[in-house]
């Protein structure tokens, strides 16, 4: 009777299932979520390295995860149970055991409208999001911004150090607005435009006109001070009805191969002719931070690094960001929140790609 006892009490206990088990450790929500969120930095370094190489992107989106736990009791011989006779052979011992068996569906993110999405200007409200969301606008200029007003922002396929003179105003511009951004004294909304570009929004600056700043930038702009104080200056999207530049956004494609050019291509890639040879990219990390503060730097190396911030392998080459490079950190998590606002899953997904991942 109560070896009886012992084996239904064993089982009853080896029902119970901790959801806390499903949630955390290795097979929990929280592991599928670091695991996400650490492929979809891989995957956009890996297309900063396609285009670098002229090869094209690509993009998967993680469409579902799911998860199955399975349980199974077993009863083992392998406690002596005392009180029993000396001579009875029985023992008693109880095992459990538990599995998880996650699936991830992926969804190619291709046809017309994510095209579309990757090549088409950046909405002027992506822009002014990023802005209101905390980050500074010499960054965000200095991504998604190809021409402001007369000022054009290295638009060209070369990087040669001799053609960043012509640019210096549009970088004098930026730092000017950071600066008015950092005190407080810099409001950007989006504005009306006048009758002939009734159909074409505005990007609105309006800054007080009391400090030496803002002389300087309204000195740039042509700015003119209203009765309030302030200087106003409404940029049209694109040109005007004159066929003055207004503000020129880059599309998100446009922002990738822009950052691509500060990747650090090995010289046996060089040596090869896999990659043109007059960018940024040849230039040595030292070099580039004198001359451009490059945005993003993108180290390369024959051996895995060790604790970087992203990593991936490529045609027989590691390329990583350095976990101690902030300012390169910075940049990326910028792209990544203006590709989550830009582009999203279209009508035309494609196939999904099924992959069942045995964990447990």
């Amino acid at each position: 009777m109560k070896w009886l006892v012992l084996v239904l009490a064993l089982c009853l206990t080896g029902c119970h299932f901790p959801s806390k088990i499903a949630m955390e450790g290795s097979g929990g929500r929280n592991a599928y979520n670091m695991e996400v969120q650490k492929t979809n930095a891989e995957e956009m370094l890996l297309n900063l390295v396609r285009l670098r190489y002229f090869d094209s992107p690509f993009f998967l989106e993680v469409s579902s995860v799911t998860n199955q736990f399975t349980m199974r009791n077993l009863a083992v011989a392998s406690i002596k149970l005392p009180g029993f006779d000396k001579t009875n052979p029985m023992s008693l011992g109880g095992e459990t055991q538990w599995t998880n068996q996650p699936t991830i569906q992926y969804s190619p993110l291709q046809g017309k409208e994510f095209a579309n999405q990757l090549m088409q200007p950046l909405d002027i409200n992506t822009i002014q999001q990023v802005i209101y969301s905390g980050w500074d606008i010499e960054r965000v200029f200095s991504l998604t911004v190809k021409n402001f007003q007369e000022f054009p922002n290295i638009p060209r396929e070369g990087l040669d150090p001799d053609e960043l003179i012509r640019h210096q105003k549009f970088h004098q511009l930026i730092k000017l607005m950071t600066a008015l951004q950092l005190k407080g004294d810099l409001q950007i909304g989006i504005g009306q435009s006048k009758a002939e570009d009734a159909n074409k929004p505005n990007l609105q600056f309006a800054f007080p006109s009391d400090n030496k700043i803002s002389e300087e930038m309204a000195e740039l702009l042509s700015s003119e001070k209203n009765v309030n104080g302030k200087y106003v200056l409404n940029v049209v999207v694109g040109f005007d009805e004159k066929g003055n530049i207004g503000l020129l956004p880059r599309s998100l494609l446009s922002c990738m191969h822009h950052l691509s050019k500060g990747i650090l291509i090995p010289q046996k890639d060089l040596d090869e002719k896999k990659v043109s040879f007059s960018t940024a990219g040849e230039r040595r990390k030292e070099d580039i931070e004198k001359i451009f503060k490059e945005l993003l730097i993108v180290c390369s190396s024959d051996k895995k690094p060790k604790n970087p911030y992203v990593a991936i392998k490529y045609r027989d080459f590691w390329f990583y960001i350095e976990d101690d490079d902030l300012h390169s950190k910075k940049t990326f998590m910028l792209l990544l929140e203006l590709y989550n606002l830009q582009s999203g899953r279209g009508p035309d997904k494609g196939p999904i790609l099924t992959l069942p991942l045995g964990v447990g």
